[in-house]
């Protein structure tokens, strides 16, 4: 072959060999813009940054570290929920059968009266245990942490507890744990004296009361209402220390929420794509590309559509 044409057919596979990777890169830049564009985000690999996508990722697990504490909130609520109820229907019965005491300790009340109203909380006692009893999601509330055990039975007209006085621990935030529950004991104990010492319990101040209208003894009738009343504001006194718990939660979950916003302004900045400037950069881009395959199909005389074919 003439060395001239050996010459010029090499000059032209170089131009040919540099117009393809140039015209392949502007495609894959053209295709990386169309993605920012149609996914919203800047990094969608670690190639399109590696540090940003690094810190990224590592900010997505800690958003799942939130997402599991909400849900454990959420679990929290609704059992601190079902907890009020029960505790607000006993203090509902404790004040009916303080109410029903008032009414028999008057001189006017005879022994019919007083024998039918002992029959009457004796019937209501029931009522009591099934609070006691009282469960959320098949979970017994106040049996400690054998949720799965009925924690109040009558046994031989006494009653007894059997769960334990373990508390159910959640972690509401990272490396902060509360307890949501009230064990049979805290509830059911009545520390009148406020010594650490049990004086009684809620269901034997239900029942001085009932032996007391059946004793038709006027003075131990007032007696049994004393602690009946007792019983009754150690219960509301239960009520706030669970309103007292709720307010925490609803402390953790504002903190929460803060802090998942500012999380998510972080990984916006690292993440997000700026349309406006994408804008820019593909209708440059196109330019570029197009401008490229017609410089180089002059140059090399061959058809547009050779280069544009995958």
């Amino acid at each position: 072959m003439d060395p001239l044409n050996v010459a010029f057919t090499r000059q032209q596979s170089l131009y040919q060999a540099l117009a393809e990777r140039q015209i392949q890169e502007r495609r894959l830049e053209l295709a990386r813009l169309q993605e920012q564009m149609a996914t919203g985000r800047r990094v969608n690999r670690p190639s399109d940054d590696p540090g940003a996508y690094t810190r990224s990722q590592a900010l997505r697990r800690l958003a799942q570290r939130y997402d599991q504490h909400e849900r454990t909130l959420t679990i929290g609520r609704a059992w601190l929920t079902a907890t009020e109820d029960a505790l607000s229907t006993l203090v509902d019965l404790f004040n009916s059968a303080y109410e029903e005491g008032v009414r028999m300790a008057t001189d006017t009340a005879s022994t019919a009266d007083r024998a039918t109203t002992a029959d009457v909380l004796e019937q209501r006692l029931q009522a009591v245990l099934d609070q006691l009893n009282a469960r959320h999601n098949g979970e017994y509330l106040f049996a400690g942490t054998r949720t799965t055990t009925q924690p109040f039975q009558l046994s031989g007209g006494t009653v007894v507890y059997n769960g334990n006085d373990q508390t159910r621990l959640l972690e509401i935030a990272p490396g902060l744990q509360i307890a949501i529950n009230l064990t049979g004991n805290d509830v059911w104990e009545v520390d009148e004296n406020g010594d650490s010492v049990t004086d009684f319990t809620i269901t034997e101040a239900w029942q001085d009361l009932i032996d007391a209208l059946r004793a038709d003894d006027t003075t131990q009738i007032q007696n049994a209402m004393a602690r009946v009343e007792a019983a009754r504001d150690h219960l509301l006194d239960r009520i706030a220390q669970v309103g007292e718990t709720s307010r925490r939660l609803s402390m953790a979950e504002t903190e929460l929420q803060d802090a998942r916003l500012r999380l998510e302004s972080q990984r916006s900045d690292l993440e997000d794509a700026d349309f406006a400037e994408i804008a820019v950069k593909l209708q440059r881009n196109q330019l570029s590309l197009e401008a490229t395959l017609q410089v180089t199909s002059r140059l090399l005389q061959t058809s547009l559509l050779n280069y544009l074919a995958p």
